[in-house]
């Protein structure tokens, strides 16, 4: 019982991990046009 209890927590946490490392990456690499008033 205790083993699956820590199995399924660790799926949980595995899983919550990959959203957000996932989310972060799409952020980060998404880059929009810079305005013409920064690139003077």
């Amino acid at each position: 019982m205790k083993k699956r209890m820590l199995h399924g927590v660790a799926t949980m946490l595995a899983a919550m991990a990959v959203l957000v490392v996932s989310t972060a990456s799409w952020v980060f690499v998404h880059q929009g046009e810079t305005p013409e008033e920064l690139l003077k």
